[in-house]
């Protein structure tokens, strides 16, 4: 596998900060914010990992045809292997562990500005983000990405670009993987808005009567649902994407714990510590001087 070593969190425009090397004619493209693609085998970048916990601003999708990768998507960490592709709508949390030296396959990213001509809804992907598909299937898809890596080498093509992607987004929704979970039962659709509402407002609402409220159900129905879909109540749900949010901003070396503590909604720095030790094991110095430790 490539070496791995910590590199700073990924910001809205700095996709670039993920790499170590790259092709400045290939990555300084005007529209590289708005929409990319690139092949995983390219020799026109390295990418730098493991690669931390950030929230993304962009819709993302990785296919891999050989090989495998490491990463997570909110929650759940995902071993991504051949004829599987992984989608993360914009607002996840996620993060890159690993890439196997003999990885082959496709990264693309896009913005719902860039699709602004379509309703696109990637929430159906929040609960099941991986599917698998059928050689027969995959072989629609790479005649569709080939294409659109080809006219992304001209900033011109950008309509073309649109349609070929929006019917990438056709086709994988036509697999028989993702078919199979086409229906959602009711707990499961309410499972999906409301891990869309915490993306929003983690920061700010902890309460599961808050989420509740704006689902138009009762707290122990929301707990119930989720449990049901995940295994955890709402609850559980919402202090796990709390830390989550906390270790973001714990690789951020310009914050301080108590700058942390009330970015998160946090007004007491102790009980901030209470919280993060009982959910981690480690008080938040300890699990920075982790961070710096291991860099």
């Amino acid at each position: 596998m490539k070496k791995l070593k910590n590199i700073p969190t990924l910001r809205d425009d700095g996709f670039k900060l993920i790499m170590s090397y790259y092709d400045f004619k290939e990555y300084d493209k005007k529209n590289i914010n708005d929409f990319y693609i690139h092949g995983l085998s390219d020799d026109t970048y390295e990418i730098k990992m493991p690669l931390p916990s950030h929230r993304q601003t962009k819709h993302s999708i990785i296919l891999v045809t050989n090989g495998s990768l490491g990463t997570s998507s909110g929650f759940d960490n995902f071993t991504i292997e051949r004829n599987t592709i992984i989608v993360t709508p914009a607002g996840q949390i996620s993060s890159l562990a690993f890439m196997s030296d003999d990885i082959e396959g496709y990264y693309l990213h896009f913005t719902d500005e860039y699709l602004s001509h379509t309703k696109v809804d990637l929430s159906k992907w929040l609960i099941h983000p991986v599917i698998k598909f059928a050689d027969e299937e995959l072989a629609h898809l790479l005649v569709l990405l080939k294409r659109m890596q080809h006219l992304n080498e001209n900033e011109a093509n950008a309509d073309i670009i649109k349609l070929y992607l929006t019917t990438l987004l056709s086709e994988m929704e036509q697999s028989s993987d993702f078919r199979l979970r086409k229906t959602f039962p009711a707990h499961e659709r309410l499972t999906m808005e409301f891990k869309k509402l915490l993306n929003y407002h983690i920061t700010k609402d902890k309460s599961v009567s808050f989420y509740a409220s704006k689902l138009n159900v009762s707290p122990n129905h929301l707990n119930k649902s989720v449990k049901i879909t995940l295994g955890r109540p709402a609850s559980e749900l919402i202090d796990e994407m709390l830390i989550l949010e906390v270790k973001v901003l714990m690789q951020l070396n310009d914050l301080s714990i108590s700058e942390i503590a009330y970015e998160t909604g946090f007004e007491d720095v102790s009980y901030f510590g209470r919280f993060f030790k009982k959910h981690t094991g480690n008080t938040p110095t300890e699990y920075r001087k982790m961070i710096e430790s291991s860099d």
